[in-house]
């Protein structure tokens, strides 16, 4: 009995001990977890500034920690996340994942910088006004930042910004703030990056052979900023190549493909390629220019456009026209068009949102003011009743005059932004819609008649033989006839229909329910009123005006609109090649249905 006794009282010791062995090691556990994702997060900082290679793993360990994640730290995952997610080209989940993120957040730091990369992304989604407006909120809060870290981010998007508006003499004096109160080396390398940028683009006085140059390449490969010591590079490359120094560039850009390529940024890499392919076409190496051209073409995501894809078409059309390829030339001259067209839109789109959010402010500085102005005419209405009547006069008169005058700016402020606003919508030239605004009227339009499962038609007009009429009477008689074509499509049109300029002399009209017999005789009584309605050119000359239509319905293409575009422009170019004058019904598949003969 005894030796059962003293094995149960061992045995219970032996519990005891185990129940608190387990707290202690599961604590410990704990700890160890929690330092490994501090450390993890504090690396994923330091390798998102230039070193994508090392970054990426980080990441992968983060996300497979996501369950032993606190809130705070997965939201700091989630903004890896989502600035790898536009890395990849994703833009559109990127941005949904950071606003997700300043809305949710109760961090400040990390709010702001989400607030930061979401501009970087609107920039990039070409929502320049959502883009300048959050700029201009975090630009007023600078001041007030205490991070001195986040203060420098701030700084950097703020130089970033105005450096895209060509406002170098204020992106040069926060670039040189910037290098000026760095304390750290990946501060000093950004401060010394866009003070030599700058330079180079607004005063234009750096040789290859300065001696800045260098000195900041250095500077960020010894902070480990290999993205920002790559770009310098490739500016230095390009410069060499300018400067009639090609054979020094190739061989510099051949010692640092390695590096560019390492980091995996496309946009560094499709501008090595084309440096390449660009100093090639100099030395007339015809072969290895055309070779690196199509290779950035291959770097740049399908359809996308930057001066990389345009700077690759230039090299291509001047190669096969060097070697008498002519229809592939003429191909990729139209390309090159295509991509200068959309680089001075894109230009324009941004120099416009600038403008709206710079009136914006102006606005809001103006309500200030009033509500000021409003405070001291309060005072001085109490200072009034202690005064005389004529005194009182005097200052209402004072009153209503100051009243007017705010009324008189509050109008022309509005004015503006309803200008400006009609400016990003509208055709200059015919009044008609322009091709963005165009397309995303079509997109809703669509998308309401395929809920309600209505019909709907989409034409795309395109006048005949009007480069002759440019050739033979000039440009201000060919826009008198785009005005002259676009009144008269109007009046055919009904109230409903979308009207929009899609390009030169090509229109498009998306017709909802509409049939495609419908359509056909809109169409036509559109061709016929152009026939029946000559221009007068000259004083004793008139001008009769043609058109093709190639006409898709939803009935056989479906709500899609890019799909709906490209049969009816398929049904153009098969009227076109039938003689012009007529429209054509796109069949859906291939080959589209000849619905008018000409006449």
């Amino acid at each position: 009995m005894q030796w059962r006794a003293g094995l149960g009282l061992a045995l219970l010791c032996l519990l005891v001990a185990a129940s608190r062995a387990a707290p202690i090691q599961a604590s410990t556990q704990t700890s160890v977890v929690n330092a490994s994702i501090h450390a993890l997060l504090e690396k994923a900082e330091q390798y998102s500034n230039g070193d994508h290679a090392r970054f990426l793993p980080v990441l992968r360990r983060l996300q497979k920690l996501k369950p032993h994640l606190n809130k705070r730290q997965q939201q700091h995952v989630a903004y890896w996340e989502a600035w790898e997610a536009g890395n990849k080209g994703d833009v559109t989940r990127s941005i949904l994942m950071l606003e997700q993120i300043a809305d949710h957040t109760d961090d400040p730091s990390l709010d702001a910088r989400a607030k930061l990369l979401l501009i970087h992304k609107y920039m990039a989604s070409q929502k320049y006004v959502q883009a300048f407006t959050l700029a201009n909120t975090l630009t007023k809060s600078l001041n007030t930042v205490a991070d001195p870290d986040l203060h420098d981010r701030v700084l950097v998007q703020m130089i970033q910004m105005l450096v895209s508006q060509k406002q170098y003499d204020q992106a040069l004096s926060y670039a040189k703030q910037l290098k000026s109160t760095a304390t750290t080396d990946t501060r000093k390398c950004q401060g010394s990056y866009f003070v030599t940028n700058t330079q180079l683009q607004r005063l234009n006085v750096l040789t290859s052979s300065s001696p800045q140059f260098h000195e900041t390449i250095d500077q960020c490969l010894a902070a480990d900023m290999l993205s920002y010591a790559n770009a310098l590079r490739l500016n230095w490359a390009s410069l060499m190549d300018d400067e009639g120094h090609t054979e020094q560039a190739l061989a510099y850009l051949n010692r640092i493909a390695p590096d560019i390529i390492k980091t995996g940024y496309q946009a560094q890499i499709a501008s090595l390629y084309v440096t390449r392919a660009q100093a090639y076409l100099i030395q007339r190496n015809y072969a290895l220019a055309s070779q690196w051209a199509n290779k950035t073409l291959a770097a740049n995501a399908p359809n996308n456009f930057n001066w990389t894809v345009q700077a690759a078409y230039e090299v291509l059309y001047k190669v096969q026209e060097h070697e008498g390829q002519y229809f592939a030339a003429l191909s990729s001259y139209k390309k090159y068009i295509d991509q200068y067209k959309k680089s001075t839109s894109d230009a324009k789109a941004q120099a416009l949102a600038y403008q709206i959010v710079q009136q914006e402010v102006l606005t809001k500085r103006l309500k200030l003011q009033e509500l000021s102005k409003q405070n001291r005419i309060l005072q001085l209405r109490q200072s009034l009743d202690r005064k005389s009547a004529e005194t009182s006069r005097l200052y209402i008169l004072l009153l209503l005059f100051v009243l007017a005058s705010i009324g008189f700016w509050a109008y022309r402020t509005k004015h503006s932004q309803l200008r400006f606003r009609r400016m990003a919508r509208e055709d200059d030239l015919t009044g008609t819609f322009n091709r963005q605004h165009f397309l995303d009227c079509a997109s809703r339009l669509l998308q309401r008649m395929q809920k309600t499962d209505n019909e709907a038609c989409l034409m795309i007009l395109d006048m005949d033989h009007f480069k002759r009429v440019n050739d033979m009477y000039g440009h201000i008689t060919g826009d008198v006839v785009l005005k002259h074509v676009t009144n008269i499509c109007r009046h055919e049109l009904r109230t409903s229909d979308v009207f929009g300029r899609l390009g030169g002399e090509e229109f498009g009209i998306l017709m909802p329910g509409c049939t495609p017999q419908q359509g056909k005789e809109i169409g036509d009584r559109m061709r016929r009123a152009l026939v029946n309605a000559p221009i007068q050119v000259l004083e004793n000359e008139s001008l009769t005006i043609t058109a093709s239509i190639g006409l898709a319905s939803t009935r056989t293409s479906g709500y899609q609109l890019k799909r709906l575009l490209v049969h009816a422009d398929e049904a153009l170019y098969e009227a076109k090649r039938n003689g012009r004058n007529q429209l054509m019904i796109s069949s859906g598949a291939a080959n589209p249905e000849t619905a008018a003969q000409p006449g």
